[in-house]
């Protein structure tokens, strides 16, 4: 008996051209509904619309750009071109000294401050301290009029009489955001030195025996006087917003320690040009204030002290002890101006002969 031949699998060619014939029929179906549902025509319609929205943006874009430059006139911002030390030609308004020197007369403890002491010096150079958050700090080139203070109010009120004169004295409208005289913390924040380590008596707590205080010692950050309520909210050794009278008398307290000296050197700040700003020029600059308390204290007694800068050290002036004992003293001022943040340089190179003008 033969054999049956075995059965071939696979697909005829019969099958192969059918599921052919089959594929595009349905391609051509798909293709047609595609079509005749405008999908390719929404999807042009899209990118036509995206083109010509990118375009009108760049428009708008190149508008605004010519009126900022029409404006500025293709200017820099000051911000964006100086750096610490350039000179900056500043022009503050014509000042009326009446008000500020009524308030002398009234807080600070001395009648030394007249229209004759205190003056708005003109043709006053200024150069540039540094940039905060986008806006240049002006500082005078040099130290400048005197002011007088003695005495528990010429402590009390050291820090509201000396940086109120400043923006008296130095304030130009559309130009100066805030005017006020130079802080210890602007010599601090400046220093390569840990000025925390130059005296080992700072920020110790002393109880000293002898209890006389200028009233705003009370409500100074780190102090302590029992008996009466303190604020919550301290005051920071460079602050104050409201002037203040008095002298009080503890029955016992802790004072902190917040002075320290030294003799500067370049070697103590991060950047030379700052020793030459806060120091020196050539020479040392005379003595003026910093709107800054501070105290020393022992076991005997605590001495109220504002900051100066003097023959080329970072001190003190001792205005008033813990004993009762008034002392004053009269220094110049060193203020610092707050530009805007759109001043805009028109002219110069930043140097002291050919300043940058604004």
């Amino acid at each position: 008996m033969k054999e049956r031949k075995k059965q071939q699998n696979g697909i005829t060619l019969v099958a192969l051209v059918i599921t052919i014939i089959i594929l595009l029929i349905l391609a051509g179906i798909s293709i047609s509904a595609l079509t005749n549902q405008g999908l390719f025509t929404q999807a042009q319609n899209a990118k036509n619309l995206t083109e010509e929205k990118t375009a009108e943006e760049n428009e708008t874009l190149a508008n605004y750009l010519e009126q900022i430059e029409a404006i500025t006139g293709g200017k820099q911002t000051l911000a964006s071109k100086v750096q610490p030390g350039d000179y900056v030609t500043y022009t503050p308004d014509t000042a009326s000294t009446d008000a500020i020197i009524t308030e002398l007369g009234t807080y600070s403890g001395s009648t030394a401050n007249t229209s004759s002491t205190l003056t708005q010096e003109e043709g006053l150079k200024w150069r540039v301290l540094d940039v905060v958050d986008g806006k240049v700090r002006l500082i005078s080139a040099t130290p400048t009029t005197k002011v007088t203070l003695s005495s528990y109010n010429g402590y009390n009120n050291a820090v509201y009489l000396l940086d109120k004169t400043c923006k008296t004295l130095y304030s130009k409208a559309g130009y100066s955001e805030k005017v006020q005289n130079l802080k210890i913390e602007d010599i601090q924040n400046k220093m390569s030195t840990n000025y925390t380590t130059i005296d080992s008596n700072y920020g110790q707590p002393f109880t000293p025996t002898t209890y006389k205080y200028p009233s705003i010692f009370a409500q100074e950050e780190g102090q302590a006087i029992t008996v009466i309520t303190q604020p919550e909210t301290r005051l920071g050794l460079s602050k104050q917003t409201d002037p203040i009278t008095g002298v009080n008398t503890a029955t016992s307290w802790t004072v902190k320690y917040t002075y320290w000296s030294k003799t500067m050197a370049e070697s103590d700040f991060t950047n030379p040009i700052y020793y030459n700003l806060f120091i020196n020029n050539g020479s040392p600059y005379s003595t003026y204030w910093m709107s800054s308390r501070c105290v020393i204290a022992n076991s005997n007694g605590a001495s109220f002290r504002v900051r100066d800068v003097g023959s080329g050290n970072v001190r003190a002036n001792s205005l008033y002890s813990s004993l009762g004992d008034p002392s004053g003293g009269a220094c110049a001022l060193r203020p610092v101006v707050t530009l805007n943040s759109n001043v805009l340089v028109k002219s110069g190179e930043g140097t002291q002969t050919t300043p940058y003008g604004i």
